[in-house]
């Protein structure tokens, strides 16, 4: 028997078992469902303004999106299909949509330059007010077969519409800061976006409504006597198609507060429900059976093969075993314990006897008894501060009881053998590819996600017998790979949801389980079906109104509802059909997929040329450029802050770090080794060697130093063997966000001066940090343009150079390995020839370009 009270059954350690995050399904507080509904609530409205097209498809179009609380623009630039680098990875360079969302109406320069820089990516430059930029490929065959049905006045073979569920993929949606783009959390509260990912959502949604748009206006020119538009029971069956993989993981697990938001959002509204008063006969019995029966007709009978997760069979089985106790609980004959709740004690029955699945699918509904309360909560919730911070003045006792709480999992979880610990999650210099493998492998590959169990671990030897009231600052500036842990694990003390309870640097550690999480739970997308242990496919919007009907809509029922295909004609096959598939060159073989090398030497610029750069694309790419520096892992996040907060004073730091980079980068992107600073007391200064290193790459370490010693009092501080490089600002602003004013005084040639104080009768220290880092996240800065790309570029050189082995360590890792090559040690030959591939789009079939 189930003895666990609600708050023991959803506590972190239960709730984070990467099994159950697998396992978490979407809800109303997803962000597709919770979008959707608010779109249909708000009856927002959507127009198109111009769609133009030739017969290849070339063309562009317009749409504007009307709110109550301002206007959108949808722009979108529409191109043939091509064969050249077609791949739903990063690495693709072919795309059939190129669209960006913009704030208001968008003006004709505004969309000039959007057409001029999109086609650029990560190296062009949106102009103000873009939100998001977006690309997507159509489902080739699929999107043919749609076009000459159509034409010819019929409808589509609506069973293969279905198995694919899409006639456009989405192959990337960028914003938040990149590029140029408006940061989110520079949005007012009550802008239409403001809640978490809806920006991305409503940017999938007109991917669907584009893609509709566009294959009837196709058929429309191919045939304008004959063509008739897609019949409502066919357009149902459409969604957006979405594939994921390893770069998810990584967002996981740099995200922490985003994860923690939604888990306990959705724990707190679970609770609410199954504590809520409800008895005998009570209608909320009735609509969850309702709900009950919807979900288990729609598992029975759709048709997605899942390989890890749980199958719908499996699914529906577990679901009536469920609606079984929930009938008893309506008539009141369902024991309960204590003062526990109808709706409890049938929680309670069930929760041991079926799989996470079904029971995270009965958790779904649950929440649909409460739709209010759980929507205020969401809305509350959804809007939340992800800087992480760490005060160097903190007491070792504060981290240590962090350590041994809410990070007290880290020291208990079972850890393979250290050979079997070699996973590196990495970025490679193909496009920015997240990989992850063994280290063996990929040898220097820099890391890029915490490993939470050793360095828990290690920071709690380093703090052993420390006075509980010594400052944290020394100890982290002795250890300087244990800074970024310290402070997640002081920012994270009060977020228990925050962080997955497993490893994933075992070699056995299955990625796809949070690659579900963030497509499933926190995106909201359906038929997620899994590939080889780490990627994941699904859908966006299957079965959602379209614009036309959101005034009329009901947002709780389109989801988990099943909707048949509708009895069309087969198409006979045609003929010619190789010559509309993108995937083979016109002699009939199989496209080759060339990745694109990133490059690390910066293209000259005018003068003239001026860029406003954003916190988020300055935090990315400084973060690479501090790996590319060879700072330790745990080491270069602080490094990074360090950039950040000397830009915060000085904007020319940019300049200056580019020339750092071009003294110490050679050719190749390889750096000299990076040296810890050692400090020591000269009587009351606190002397720094920085070992003849630029501040920028010494001053975290350095502030972490100055943070921790500081006195009332005022003690001197002297740096020696340092190049200055505009950063001195850095330390003094960093200083100020601690409450510590840092004076500098007269220095000489490759030394700096200071006398720190705390305190000091200024109370306003800290703000003087925090307006200059408002302003920044509001406006961005803007640089010579030349400063700006003299970082950007090389800065790629943080990243692993695209090797045959390494791009094996991809999502999608058959389309990559050539039989006779080496084989990665994550899989068997004959267990990678086992593999099926689910890809819904199987429209492209590309060779790995060796």
């Amino acid at each position: 028997m189930d003895e666990l009270t609600l708050e023991e059954y959803f506590a972190p350690e239960r709730m984070m078992d990467p099994r159950n995050l697998g396992a978490l399904q979407p809800t109303r507080i997803s962000a597709a469902r919770s979008f959707l509904r608010t779109m249909s609530t708000e009856r927002w409205s959507i127009r198109c303004d111009s769609l133009k097209l030739d017969s290849s498809g070339n063309g562009s179009a317009r749409y504007t999106v009307s709110t109550p609380r301002g206007a959108l623009t949808f722009v979108a630039w529409l191109r043939e299909p091509s064969a050249e680098n077609r791949t739903g990875r990063i690495i693709g360079t072919s795309w059939d949509m190129l669209g960006s969302l913009i704030d208001g109406i968008a003006t004709d320069e505004q969309v000039r330059v959007t057409e001029e820089e999109l086609p650029k990516l990560y190296e062009g430059r949106a102009p103000s007010g873009t939100l998001i930029w977006m690309r997507s490929n159509q489902s080739v065959r699929m999107f043919r077969q749609v076009r000459d049905s159509l034409a010819a006045g019929n409808q589509p073979d609506a069973v293969a519409l279905k198995r694919v569920g899409y006639l456009m993929r989405n192959t990337g949606l960028d914003g938040n800061g990149t590029f140029g783009s408006t940061p989110f959390a520079a949005l007012p509260e009550d802008h239409p976006l403001g809640v978490s990912y809806h920006a991305q959502m409503l940017s999938a949604y007109l991917m669907r409504e584009l893609s509709v748009d566009v294959v009837e206006e196709l058929a429309r020119i191919d045939a304008p006597e004959t063509a008739v538009r897609l019949a409502p029971a066919v357009k149902q069956l459409i969604g957006v198609g979405n594939g994921s993989a390893l770069g998810l993981v990584m967002f996981v697990y740099n995200r922490p507060f985003l994860i923690n938001a939604y888990i306990n959002t959705y724990v707190d509204a679970l609770k609410h429900v199954l504590t809520a008063p409800i008895s005998a006969g009570d209608p909320r019995f009735e609509q969850l059976e309702k709900l009950l029966e919807r979900t288990i007709r729609y598992r029975t009978l759709e048709d997605t093969q899942y390989r890890v997760f749980t199958g719908s069979y499996e699914l529906a089985s577990d679901l009536r075993r469920v609606r079984a106790v929930i009938r008893t609980a309506r008539r009141g004959t369902l024991p309960t314990q204590g003062d526990e709740t109808l709706l409890a004690a049938a929680h309670r029955a069930v929760r041991r006897k079926i799989s996470p699945e079904a029971l995270n699918s009965l958790h779904t509904l649950l929440l649909e008894l409460a739709p209010e309360y759980c929507d205020r909560l969401a809305a509350t919730r959804l809007r939340f501060d992800e800087f992480l911070s760490l005060d160097p003045r903190t007491p070792v006792s504060a981290v240590r009881q962090a350590a041994t709480t809410t990070f007290a999992w880290t020291l208990s979880i079972p850890l393979n053998d250290e050979h079997y610990r070699d996973r590196v999650w990495y970025q490679s210099r193909a496009a920015e590819e997240p990989r992850s493998g063994p280290g063996e492998e990929v040898p220097e590959a820099h890391e890029v996600v915490p490993d939470y169990p050793t360095d828990v671990r290690t920071l709690l030897e380093a703090i052993e017998g420390l006075p509980e009231e010594t400052p944290i600052g020394a100890t982290i500036a002795a250890h300087p790979h244990l800074e970024h842990t310290t402070r997640l694990v002081l920012s994270l003390r009060d977020h228990p949801y925050a962080v997955p309870h497993a490893d994933p640097h075992d070699i056995d550690f299955v990625p796809v389980w949070l690659v579900r999480l963030m497509n499933a739970f926190v995106h909201g997308l359906d038929r997620t079906e899994d590939y080889l242990n780490r990627a994941v496919l699904g859908l966006i919007y299957e079965g959602a109104p379209y614009r036309d009907e959101l005034e009329s809509a009901d947002a709780t029922s389109w989801w988990w509802t099943y909707h048949p295909a509708p009895s069309t004609p087969v198409p006979a096959t045609d003929p010619d059909a190789a010559k509309h598939d993108p995937a083979l060159t016109p002699g009939g073989k199989p496209a080759t997929l060339t990745p694109k090398q990133t490059v690390i030497l910066p293209p000259p610029h005018p003068a003239e040329d001026r860029v406003t750069v954003k916190y988020r694309e300055m935090r990315l790419a400084a973060g690479r450029a501090m790996q590319a520096l060879n700072i330790p892992a745990g080491s270069w996040q602080g490094s990074r802050d360090f950039f950040l907060t000397a830009v915060l004073s000085d904007p020319t730091v940019i300049g200056s770090f580019g020339q750092v980079l071009a003294k110490l980068l050679d050719a190749e992107g390889s750096a000299p080794s990076w040296k810890k600073p050692v400090h020591s007391f000269e009587g009351q200064t606190l002397v720094v060697d920085c070992k003849g290193q630029s501040l920028l790459a010494v001053g975290h370490v350095v502030l972490n130093l100055i943070a921790g010693t500081a006195t009332r009092e005022g003690i001197p501080v002297r740096l020696s063997g340092v190049s200055e490089d505009a950063a001195a600002g850095g330390l003094e602003l960093g200083s100020a966000r601690y409450g510590i004013a840092l004076d500098r005084h007269p220095s000489t040639a490759g030394e700096l001066n200071f006398t720190a104080t705390l305190g000091n009768g200024e109370a306003n220290l800290p703000a003087k940090y925090q307006e200059a880092l408002d302003r920044l996240m509001r406006d961005g800065v803007e640089v010579a343009a030349q400063d700006w790309w003299s970082v950007y570029y090389p800065s790629n050189a943080g990243l692993y150079p695209d090797t045959p082995l390494s791009r094996q360590h991809t999502g999608t890792v058959k389309d990559v390995y050539v039989p006779g090559q080496r084989l990665t040690r994550l899989f068997e030959a004959d267990e990678l020839e086992s593999f099926s591939d689910p890809d819904r789009d199987t429209d492209v079939v590309v060779a790995a370009a060796v």
